[in-house]
């Protein structure tokens, strides 16, 4: 029996107000849940003016997703770039592979969008939900069982919710009190962002190199003539410590030479940020009363720009099943309900997860057989239409048990 008033106690309480977290509010909100988000952040703001450095790859699942939500025509169309082909090479081979949309059957293989320009829409989006309240600079201070539901201390109040859910990242308080282990792997890599302009417009095309200390990949931004792209290049620690202490225009000639100029000359236009690539996987996506999304359950190598779809492809399958337990008359947090949310999410993630672990060692090794491999295996890929097809479905997101909204209606 809860002995809170009505006003603090929800149906769902959800800690982490990212885009998982937030997408995840707004579908419950859409079914009738009385829900409630935590973020430790401000409030969000749109961007201004130049790109912010952290941006995301959105698929085509998750295009529908926020189309479903009500927040991708909330979206500035100005701060989106599609993308309709890809290109991805070996720097030291010969092999390379080409993607078309056209190919696929769809207007576009994605969208680039910043991550404050996302998380902003949704927020906007949840102030018109009447069911979700999304508390801002509201850090979680703890988390406790109060009967069958949670009780969660944020600021100074005192919240509490017969189902809680963790989408509060790799580092989840959430996933820590329910006593789940999401050890973390270093990759080996560490990731470094900046924004680039280039001589040569990308097209809408995202690129990716491959070389020995890492991939490198170059994401088509809006404006400024299609000039802009936004790199995230993964490598040693070594290498990445290396390139953060020159100066811009040896950074500029290395990003050049790395990439072998295929968009000309590249000059860096921000400031370069680098951050370590941890992987973790939780050893359960649910307990009692409680489920996990997003980073909180997964975090993958960023090399195939599919760590948000992940996340947002887990919140829109927990709404799912919370919304069949709704309409069968079943407690909010039964058990059978978050099992089938584990059972449907969890083996498409590790596969996704060790499919970019593989990745990466098959392109770090130096041996000549390796490489002759993995040239061969690319250019096989890109003559046969049917290798082309499979790599692009896993990419547009098609691939999977997948939510009914992710699909086109």
């Amino acid at each position: 029996m809860n002995n809170l008033s009505d006003a603090l106690h929800t149906d769902i309480l959800i800690v982490g107000g990212g885009m998982a977290g937030g997408l995840l509010g707004l579908l419950l909100a859409d079914q009738g849940f009385s829900v409630r988000v935590l973020d430790a952040g401000a409030e969000p703001a749109r961007p201004q003016g130049e790109s912010a450095p952290r941006v995301s790859t959105l698929s085509e699942a998750s295009h529908w997703l926020l189309r479903h939500a009500g927040v991708w025509d909330r979206l500035d169309p100005e701060r989106v770039q599609a993308y309709a082909s890809m290109q991805v090479w070996d720097r030291d081979g010969t092999g390379e592979v080409r993607f078309s949309a056209a190919d696929a059957g769809a207007d576009c293989l994605g969208w680039l969008l910043e991550n404050d320009h996302l998380t902003a829409a949704l927020f906007e989006a949840a102030g018109e939900r009447e069911p979700l309240a999304w508390h801002c600079g509201a850090p979680v201070e703890a988390l406790t069982r109060d009967g069958d539901g949670w009780r969660v201390s944020a600021g100074d109040q005192v919240f509490s919710a017969d189902l809680l859910v963790g989408a509060d990242g790799a580092r989840s308080r959430v996933r820590d009190a329910a006593g789940i282990p999401a050890p973390a792997r270093d990759s080996g890599h560490r990731a470094l962002v900046a924004t680039i302009e280039t001589d040569q417009p990308h097209g809408g095309c995202a690129r990716q190199v491959f070389m020995d200390s890492g991939p490198l990949a170059l994401l088509p931004l809006f404006g400024h003539d299609g000039r802009r792209c936004s790199i995230v290049w993964s490598a040693w620690p070594q290498r990445s410590d290396a390139l953060m202490a020159m100066d811009d225009d040896a950074f500029g000639a290395a990003l050049s030479q790395a990439t072998g100029e295929v968009l000309g000359a590249a000059r860096v236009v921000s400031r370069r940020a680098v951050f370590p690539i941890e992987e973790r996987h939780a050893s359960r996506y649910q307990g009692r009363s409680l489920a996990l999304v997003g980073d909180a359950a997964h975090v993958i190598h960023p090399l195939a720009g599919q760590g948000i779809n992940l996340g947002l492809l887990d919140a829109a399958v927990l709404a799912e099943e919370l919304g069949r337990a709704r309409a069968a008359g079943l407690p909010v947090a039964h058990a059978t309900i978050l099992a089938r949310y584990e059972r449907r999410r969890r083996a498409d993630n590790l596969l996704m997860q060790n499919a970019m672990r593989g990745f990466k060692r098959l392109f770090e090794r130096p041996e000549p057989a390796v490489r002759w491999l993995r040239n061969t295996g690319l250019g096989l890929v890109n003559r046969l239409a049917p290798a082309r097809h499979a790599f692009m479905h896993r990419a547009l997101g098609r691939a999977g048990d997948l939510p009914r909204n992710a699909k086109r209606p």
